[in-house]
């Protein structure tokens, strides 16, 4: 499988959430709402006044190979 032949894909609960170029670029996003969910914890939990369920979504990541659309499904 070539680099340039395949995009990857973030998954959230079963649902396409973005697609990515590289590898390179889905991981530098992971990780950019990874600190992101951290730090609103952070904010959010100063004053203890939050009693809400914490819930983290399923995500995965893979690699999917594109296709002509004259290739059909």
């Amino acid at each position: 499988m070539k680099k340039k032949d395949v995009c990857w894909v973030m998954i959230r609960d079963g649902e396409v959430s973005n697609i990515f170029n590289s590898r390179r670029e889905a991981i530098t996003y992971f990780k950019k709402i990874l600190l992101q969910t951290l730090n609103d914890f952070d904010k959010q939990d100063k004053t203890d006044e939050y009693d809400y369920q914490i819930r983290i979504p399923k995500i995965e990541i893979k690699p999917v190979i594109n296709r002509d659309s004259f290739l059909g499904l």
